[in-house]
C-alpha cells in the first residue's frame, strides 16, 4: 500500500471527524478502545472478535504513548483488519519499521497526529527537531516519520536522524 493512500485515509478521517484524536475517530468508527492495566512488556494491540474490532491499549501508559498507541492501531484497522480477524497485532516493539503492516501503521499514526503545516510553521521558525517534538508533544521518533514522509511528496525538509525501531519498547 502507498504511502500516499495511507495519508489520504488519515487525513480523510480526521477532516470528516474534525478531529485528529484517535480515541474520538475510534469512537465514531465504533471501534471498541480498551485499557489494561495488567500488561506488562505489552503497549496495545488490535483485534477482531465477532466482527467487533477492539484497540486495547496498555493504562500504564503516559497519555501521549496511549494516544500514539491509539493512532497506530488506528492503522492496522483501516489497512489490516482481514489479518487481525485471525491474528492479534500486538504491539512489544511499536515503530518496527522491518514488517511492512507495521511501517504503514507508523505512517498513519504519524500522518493523523500530526498536521503537515504545524510541521512546516515550526520548521520556518527554526526549530530543531527536539524542539519540534516538544512544541507538538509527540515522540521525536512519530516526527521524524512525518518528515519523512513529506520529504517523500516531494517537499524540501529533512530529518537529521532515522526514527528509532524500538523508540517505545519497554
Amino acid at each position: 500500500m502507498s504511502s500516499d493512500y495511507i495519508r489520504k485515509e488519515a487525513g480523510r478521517l480526521a477532516k470528516y471527524y474534525e478531529t485528529r484524536d484517535p480515541f474520538e475517530i475510534a469512537q465514531n468508527l465504533g471501534i471498541h478502545v480498551l485499557f489494561n492495566y495488567d500488561f506488562i512488556d505489552l503497549k496495545g494491540m488490535y483485534k477482531v472478535i465477532q466482527r467487533s474490532r477492539f484497540i486495547f491499549i496498555n493504562g500504564n501508559l503516559n497519555e501521549r504513548d496511549q494516544r500514539t498507541i491509539c493512532a497506530h492501531e488506528l492503522g492496522h484497522d483501516r489497512f489490516h483488519r482481514e489479518y487481525a480477524k485471525n491474528a492479534t497485532f500486538q504491539e512489544f516493539m511499536l515503530y518496527n519499521m522491518q514488517t511492512r503492516p507495521e511501517y504503514e501503521a507508523n505512517i498513519f499514526a504519524s500522518e493523523l497526529l500530526i498536521d503537515s503545516d504545524d510541521i512546516f510553521s515550526l520548521i520556518d521558525n527554526e526549530y530543531d527537531i527536539y524542539q519540534i517534538a516538544r512544541a507538538l508533544d509527540e515522540d521525536m521518533n512519530l516526527v521524524l516519520i512525518k518528515i519523512d514522509e513529506l520529504r517523500k511528496q516531494g517537499y524540501d525538509v529533512r530529518a537529521p536522524y532515522r526514527p528509532r525501531a524500538d523508540f517505545l519498547h519497554l
